[in-house]
């Protein structure tokens, strides 16, 4: 049977790589990109043009474990098969966890319902995972951050703690679920939204840090967080501390997203 006879099928991958020597998830012309090396396997390896499409569009230098993508093969492989031919194919700082073959309307992006995120603080000096983690020679006041971490739970506008990017509609996001998690020394950061605006995680870091070492109040961090100002936003946290770990696709996430945004829409067009 040629490739023109086969049925086009449609594909969904969890992913998990190192970000460190990628430029991001998203295709670009001046580096390595997860997307890119992804095509590059799928085209040798089937002799077709295939585009990859992610959940989330990862920066340069951050990792994923549950990075989520679909792309369409004419091909009669079972999911198993094409898990096993992208992993002999695909460098080893990108490794496909799972495939799944999915309805032609699913799309890995569009029809997801949140994603999730952790950020590592380790604050001794470390060998092992030191390109997964922020070494931070500095003490923090985790009862101060837990104020904060707690504050960003339900529906904010983010401007503040994002990049600028002229195209965006608006910096509504809605945070499922946001923790503060510390030992004496591994802290970690973890928040699940329906969406992220492009730096928000690293931002919000730099945010915490600065209250953790005092240098601002949990008011003022809250303050500025209400105040949607770029300018006020105090550092961004480095990039390899980040990790992509999960994206959802729950009806009931996104159907309770859609009632809250409904909701924000009509009142901004009262006010105008």
């Amino acid at each position: 049977m040629s490739m023109v006879e086969e049925q086009r099928r449609r594909f969904r991958v969890r992913i998990e790589y190192d970000g460190t020597d990628f430029v991001g998830w998203q295709l670009q012309p001046n580096g390595r990109s997860v997307q890119g090396e992804m095509e590059l396997a799928l085209q040798r390896l089937f002799q077709q043009s295939v585009r990859v499409h992610g959940a989330g569009r990862t920066d340069a230098g951050v990792h994923a474990t549950g990075q989520v993508a679909h792309f369409d093969l004419h091909s009669r492989l079972d999911a198993g098969t094409v898990t096993r031919a992208l992993n002999a194919e695909l460098p080893l700082d990108i490794t496909i966890r799972e495939t799944v073959e999915v309805d032609p309307e699913f799309h890995a992006r569009f029809t997801a319902s949140s994603r999730s995120y952790e950020y590592t603080i380790v604050q001794e000096r470390i060998s092992l995972d030191r390109r997964q983690q922020w070494i931070l020679y500095a003490s923090l006041d985790h009862d101060a951050i837990r104020q904060v971490v707690d504050a960003l739970r339900g529906t904010h506008d983010f401007t503040t703690f994002s990049k600028h990017v002229a195209s965006m509609p608006h910096h509504y996001c809605h945070v499922f679920d946001a923790s503060w998690e510390s030992d004496e020394l591994v802290s970690r950061f973890r928040i699940r939204a329906n969406r992220f605006l492009q730096g928000m995680v690293r931002c919000l870091v730099g945010g915490i840090v600065h209250v953790g070492r005092q240098r601002i109040t949990p008011k003022e961090f809250i303050s500025m967080l209400a105040a949607r100002d770029r300018g006020r936003a105090p550092m961004l946290a480095p990039a390899h501390g980040l990790v992509l770990t999960e994206v959802g696709y729950s009806e009931d996430e996104r159907a309770q997203v859609n009632e809250i945004m409904n909701e924000l829409r009509m009142a901004r067009e009262m006010e105008e």
